[in-house]
């Protein structure tokens, strides 16, 4: 083991660091593209249902005009016997009937008029999804360009740093490179190296005892963290 493996190792957490944030660029790009298919998702089911209530709505309104064509002829026939009635119990009856038809067919009217106004209101609805999903569809292509491009960037960076901390590496004893391929398995982009600051592990705060604190300043061999498991570095600033 050489002295220098703690000096070699807190570069390659600096690598590993930068590497980190990189891979984080990959999934903020990635996101990018998820989030604008799961919009895009949720307009196609959006429509999906629009589509689905203004059908059941034209069918309702079809229905109930042609209940109102029925009533309003019913009232016509009712008209022209009420004028032809020859006895007050038909007069009586015809108005009856009358009484009742007129606000049937009132009630249709609202309710006819009132359908038209919703599914005028869906109508827009489904032109305004449809406009977006035009839109999203040209500018999706023109997303995945960018984050295809900016992923490939990405993995270009990590590449070179994962180079440089292979030569790195290639410098390191086996103990010390061992030590790392350990390490970066269970701290992986969270640093594996700690600090004894003030007599304590500046990660978990465990307090170092005294001689692991005179060995770790020595850097006479490679010691981890009793309470993280890190590995100890003194403060080099």
């Amino acid at each position: 083991m050489q002295n220098s493996d703690i000096s070699y190792l807190l570069e390659i957490q600096k690598l590993e660091n930068k590497i980190g944030e990189y891979v984080k660029s990959i999934d903020s790009h990635s996101l990018r593209t998820k989030t604008l298919e799961k919009q895009i998702s949720s307009k196609k089911n959006s429509l999906q249902e629009v589509e689905q209530k203004t059908k059941l709505q034209k069918s309702s309104l079809i229905e109930k005009e042609k209940e109102l064509y029925e009533l309003e002829e019913k009232r016509k026939k009712s008209d022209e016997h009420y004028k032809n009635a020859k006895s007050e119990q038909q007069v009586k009856a015809l108005e009856k009937e009358l009484k009742e038809t007129i606000p049937q067919i009132e009630r249709l009217e609202e309710e006819i008029l009132s359908l038209m106004e919703s599914i005028d209101l869906s109508e827009k609805e489904i032109a305004e999804i449809n406009s977006f999903l035009k839109g999203s569809a040209e500018s999706f292509n023109e997303v995945q360009n960018e984050v295809d491009e900016g992923i490939k960037d990405d993995k270009y960076a990590i590449e070179v740093f994962e180079k440089k901390e292979k030569d790195i590496l290639n410098d390191c004893s086996l103990e010390a490179r061992e030590l790392f391929f350990s390490l970066k398995k269970r701290f992986q982009y969270q640093g594996f190296i700690s600090l004894v600051e003030k007599g304590k592990c500046n990660r978990c705060f465990f307090t170092i005892p005294p001689l692991l604190q005179q060995t770790v300043l020595k850097g006479a061999s490679l010691e981890c963290c009793p309470g993280c498991q890190r590995l100890l570095s003194p403060d080099l600033s």
